[in-house]
């Protein structure tokens, strides 16, 4: 079923991984908008915004392999792998005063995690 379906998927989680550009062209309050904190100075918000364009960058790639299947398992590995990250930095991070903001997405990235798992499993 996942397999017949995985082209909306790749839609679904691309645009929801395109949202963090929000910050790269708006980083006064892109952080605000998305996170509910200001956004970071220095070195630090450099990053922030470097992480910005390239979050997206992926999110782009998953929306374009949902028309071109011969993409699908390099990029769905490589946004796994990104997601499954991120997921775990927000677990690891659970006792911040932040991550109550950053549970939904622990919670969408895991299910994408799981639904791309399943998917190359059938797929390699």
């Amino acid at each position: 079923m996942i397999v017949d379906h995985i082209g909306i998927v790749l839609l679904v989680s691309g645009a929801f991984t395109l949202l963090p550009i929000v910050i790269f062209l708006l980083p006064a309050h892109g952080t605000r908008l998305l996170f509910g904190v200001d956004a970071a100075d220095g070195i630090g918000g450099l990053l922030t915004r470097h992480w910005s364009l390239l979050a997206p960058s992926l999110g782009a790639l998953l929306i374009y392999a949902a028309w071109h299947p011969e993409l699908r398992v390099p990029l769905m590995l490589a946004a796994g792998v990104e997601k499954a990250g991120l997921v775990g930095l927000i677990v690891a991070s659970s006792k911040e005063p932040y991550a109550a903001r950053l549970r939904p997405i622990a919670v969408f990235d895991s299910v994408i995690v799981l639904v791309y798992a399943i998917y190359l499993c059938h797929e390699l």
